[in-house]
Order: C-alpha cells, then sequence, then structure tokens
C-alpha cells in the first residue's frame, strides 16, 4: 500500500507542477497580450474584444487549479505562531487535526461544488458576456479543484509532523 501511495502522490504532484505550470504561462500571457491590445487600439487596427473575459476566465480557474501546488509547496498563507510556540509532538498533532479540518472543509465545497456543475448543466446557464462558456465548466473546474484540495491536504495529514519546504526555505 506505501508503494502505491508514493507512487500516486509522485504522479499527483506531477500533475500540480503541470497545471501550475499552465497557470503561470497564462499569466504571462497576459502581460504579452494586454500590451499588445492596447497597440492595436492606439494604431487604430482593431482590438481584442475577448481578452479582458478571456483574463477574467483564466484568473478564476488558475486560482483554484494552482491552489493544490501552492499548498504541496507549503507556500499559503499560514499563521504558524502557535505551532512554532508548542513542543513538536503537539504542534504536529495540531498540524495533523488542521489538515484533516482543510480536508473535510474542501470535501464540503466539493460535494456543493458539484451539486452546482449539475444543476448549471440542466438549466443550460449562461453568463452574459462575450466569451460566454457554460457556467458549469466554470463550476466543474471549482469542483475538480476542491477535490483536488482534499487529496492535498490528506496527503499532508500522510506526512504531518515532518518539514515542509516552507519551512526549510525552499518554498518558491
Amino acid at each position: 500500500m506505501g508503494a502505491f501511495l508514493d507512487r500516486f502522490e509522485t504522479s499527483y504532484n506531477r500533475l500540480n507542477l503541470f497545471l501550475a505550470g499552465v497557470v503561470a504561462a497564462s499569466i504571462a500571457s497576459f502581460a504579452v497580450l494586454i500590451p499588445f491590445d492596447l497597440a492595436l487600439r492606439r494604431l487604430g487596427w482593431g482590438n481584442l474584444p475577448w481578452l479582458y473575459e478571456g483574463i477574467e476566465y483564466a484568473l478564476y480557474m488558475g486560482v483554484f487549479l494552482a491552489a493544490p501546488w501552492v499548498l504541496q509547496q507549503g507556500a499559503h498563507v499560514r499563521v504558524n505562531v502557535v505551532d512554532t510556540a508548542l513542543p513538536p509532538a503537539v504542534a504536529a498533532r495540531l498540524e495533523w487535526i488542521l489538515n484533516g479540518v482543510g480536508a473535510v472543509i474542501c470535501g464540503a465545497l466539493a460535494y456543493y461544488g458539484v451539486r452546482s456543475t449539475i444543476t448549471d448543466y440542466v438549466d443550460e446557464a449562461l453568463p452574459d458576456k462575450l466569451l460566454a462558456f457554460p457556467d458549469w465548466w466554470m463550476m466543474a473546474v471549482f469542483s475538480i479543484a476542491c477535490l483536488m484540495l482534499v487529496i492535498s491536504f490528506l496527503l499532508r495529514m500522510r506526512h504531518s509532523g515532518e518539514p515542509t519546504q516552507a519551512d526549510d526555505g525552499a518554498g518558491f
């Protein structure tokens, strides 16, 4: 079972790294496309009317899809005033419990996200935008990301008590 979990975790970490790379590339594309759109407007050659809505979608998806990678890196916002004051064994136990709480919360969010995804699919809900992706697509991204966060929290529970990359200074 341990070998299977190790292989699963390795594959899962690769998926997270890939998604983080895609998100980083999308953010880098904003740095190119926004000035390009402004140049097109200044030169009177038109514009990219879909750009700002595309950026909105990309940011929405990017925040959720990169969150498991950020959690894996230990680079999330974390207040560790309490656990530094506690004995290491107690701090490790507290971290294990809090990771369990995070998994439960993300599991509940995934459940409600799936329900909303199904509802939006049945209702054929569409936003009032130029780029009108069906609402269920966005809710599916949310649901998948929350499920990935559940997995990330469970993997953190598996490694509870071990130093994270953020703890040893190698986070970013």
